[in-house]
């Protein structure tokens, strides 16, 4: 079986994605994801596929992330998947996104002396997140936030 051809013993299910959200996982999980209760991915995906969330913006649907749940988890417990789940998934993982960054600035200026925008374009390169998925002030402008309430 390739890396791109899935698990027959699986159902895949193309979740629409933000681009730098697409981007953050690609690096964190690789091309696609396959599901396990093991792991904080597979928990996070069969929670919300277990769960009816209430929705909070919408996601463009040209760039879709492709998640892999086998065929014995949805023959025992099922599935419901619809927008608010994918505006859940993305909200989810940008939330994560954006907590490994702001851990990621605070070292590097901290322990490294490293300016925080130069910390934050670090952080961006090493994603492949390019100004067209988010703009960098738009990230910087969560940093201050975050700052603003811890201090």
């Amino acid at each position: 079986m390739s890396a791109n051809q899935p698990d027959k013993s699986c159902v895949v299910i193309y979740f629409p994605v933000q681009p730098h959200v697409y981007k953050y996982l690609q690096a964190k999980v690789g091309e696609s994801l396959r599901v396990s209760r093991k792991d904080f991915w597979g928990d996070l995906i069969l929670d919300m596929l277990s769960k009816r969330y209430t929705p909070n913006h919408e996601i463009n649907a040209e760039l879709v992330f492709p998640v892999e749940i086998s065929m014995r988890y949805m023959s025992e417990y099922g599935v419901f998947f619809d927008s608010r789940i994918v505006r859940k998934f993305n909200s989810q993982v940008d939330k994560m996104m954006r907590e490994e960054m702001r851990t990621h600035v605070f070292i590097s200026n901290e322990t490294n002396n490293i300016p925080k925008d130069r910390a934050l374009k670090q952080f961006m390169d090493y994603f492949n997140i390019v100004e067209d998925d988010i703009k960098f002030e738009t990230l910087k402008k969560d940093l201050v936030r975050s700052k603003k309430g811890t201090d």
